[in-house]
């Protein structure tokens, strides 16, 4: 039997027994609050999770900056960087690239995704739409918090709003999309830690 349950889970975690299964994708703190949970311990309820997953777009030191297979990399980056506002589990966190070509590839990201229009996600013209709660946008906010230990940004600006095309102001949870440098000198603990479940990635 598969149940499909859309909106909030409510109580349905004080409602598992033996022999259920609990599914989960998401943030690695939620996983943890369904694995403590008092009912999952009780019962011995199984469950199987992915989380966090941090995934990152490598470019090899052989890929010359204007080949073809430059132009596929910046494309699927930017791609996998704002396609449903960067919420899901396999969009790209973390690029790694050889670190004296670094600017070039900043450069190349820039120039793509500055031609990606945030708004109404209904309209043909628009590329990317707004993020699926408050709590999310405020994760997202924390989360650069966080990383702004070790990076600073090189494109867009997470302090300002979004002037989100097709959408009244005021309305909806739209963060711009923003392209982290990790600092020279700098240990990268966090970036290789905390995702941040946005329309955001470290360079």
């Amino acid at each position: 039997v598969f149940a499909f349950v859309a909106g909030g889970a409510s109580a349905i975690m004080d409602r598992v027994d033996y022999g259920d299964i609990i599914a989960f994708t998401g943030s690695a703190d939620t996983a943890r609050r369904i694995r403590t949970h008092a009912r999952v311990v009780e019962r011995s309820v199984r469950v199987n999770v992915e989380a966090d997953s941090l995934n990152a777009a490598v470019l090899g030191p052989d890929v010359d900056i204007g080949s073809d297979a430059m132009t596929l990399f910046a494309k699927d980056v930017v791609r996998e960087i704002t396609q449903k506002a960067g919420q899901k589990c396999t969009a790209v966190r973390r690029i790694v690239v050889p670190r004296e070509r670094s600017e070039a590839v900043i450069e190349a990201l820039s120039s793509r995704l500055v031609e990606v229009t945030v708004g109404d996600p209904t309209r043909s013209d628009v590329a990317m739409g707004p993020l699926a709660t408050k709590a999310q946008l405020d994760d997202v906010r924390a989360g650069i918090v966080e990383l702004s230990s070790e990076t600073r940004p090189v494109f867009g600006d997470p302090t300002k709003p979004v002037d989100a095309k097709g959408v009244e102001p005021g309305r909806g949870w739209f963060h711009p999309i923003v392209l982290l440098r990790e600092r020279d000198g700098v240990g990268s603990k966090c970036i290789h830690e905390r995702e941040v479940f946005g329309p955001v990635a470290t360079v």
